[in-house]
């Protein structure tokens, strides 16, 4: 019997993540497969990618706010400078650059946003939202059956199982043509829009079973963790917008896309600022 972790969507909660390989390890895990989302906005940087590269990850895929970190900051930053996601960004790629050690810059800049294996004779894909596209809300849970048909198995007919992270939620489906689908949730940050559910903060994979019949099993774990200890590594750290980072344990809710929060904070700490004398500094070394 083959026991494999699937993690995904850590977003720099490094406690969560300490916890889950814990648990684990526990259930008798041979191997982790990483869906990508490693960082931001959460203070784990190093110490992160220490535990990921600490037990048997074979996998390991770039998400789409990893790859925040190998966009062009300038140019984005000019066309974009007033929005305050602009701000937010920048403000969180400043703090992962600036603790962030280059060779682990490095490994993921080589991570794939799509790979496939073989195990008991079923092919397995492993994408953080879609083969093509590594971001996109056309895989929530509740889209309609072709987006799964068309996005995952287009390219892909002969695939029996298809993972993917991205959308920070549990899942378990099948294609029309009865393949298997799988999305492990969110390690650092679940998410539901459903209010009874949404106070469950406790970080989420899965744990993918062969056996020898083949496909085993799939079962859907939730860990509980000392957030506590990740709000005073955030605090230590001087994490920027922390308070919007506290927030997220509260309703599950990001602020990416929250103008209203984001400005607030911005004025509060005047981010703006720092980030404007931050792209001039970068602007130097072009």
């Amino acid at each position: 019997m083959k026991k494999i972790a699937l993690i995904s969507d850590v977003h720099g909660n490094y406690t969560a993540l300490k916890y889950t390989i814990a648990d684990a390890k526990k259930q008798g895990t041979s191997e982790f497969w990483f869906l990508g989302d490693l960082l931001m906005p959460g203070p784990g940087t190093n110490t992160i990618f220490d535990l990921l590269n600490s037990v048997n990850t074979t996998y390991k895929i770039r998400g789409n706010w990893d790859d925040f970190l190998f966009e062009d900051i300038l140019a984005i930053s000019k066309q974009y400078i007033n929005e305050p996601q602009t701000t937010y960004i920048v403000e969180l790629l400043k703090y992962v650059f600036n603790h962030l050690k280059p060779q682990y810059l490095n490994q993921m800049n080589h991570w794939p946003i799509a790979a496939t294996t073989s195990i008991s004779d079923l092919n397995i894909l492993m994408t953080h939202n879609t083969p093509t596209k590594n971001y996109g809300h056309e895989l929530l849970p509740y889209e309609q059956q072709s987006n799964f048909d068309n996005l995952l198995f287009k390219e892909h007919p002969q695939t029996d199982i298809a993972i993917y992270g991205h959308t920070h939620h549990q899942l378990l489906r099948t294609s029309s043509n009865g393949q298997l689908i799988i999305n492990p949730g969110s390690i650092g940050q679940p998410y539901t829009p459903w209010k009874k559910f949404s106070a469950d903060r406790r970080a989420q994979y899965a744990i993918l079973t062969f056996d020898d019949t083949g496909y085993g099993g799939i079962d859907f774990r939730k860990v509980t963790y000392p957030i506590k200890d990740e709000l005073n590594l955030a605090t230590t750290a001087k994490l920027p917008f922390i308070e919007l980072y506290e927030k997220i344990f509260t309703d599950g809710k990001a602020f990416t896309h929250n103008d209203a929060e984001l400005n607030d904070q911005i004025q509060k700490y005047n981010y703006k600022s720092d980030v404007l004398k931050y792209l001039q500094k970068l602007s130097r070394f072009e």
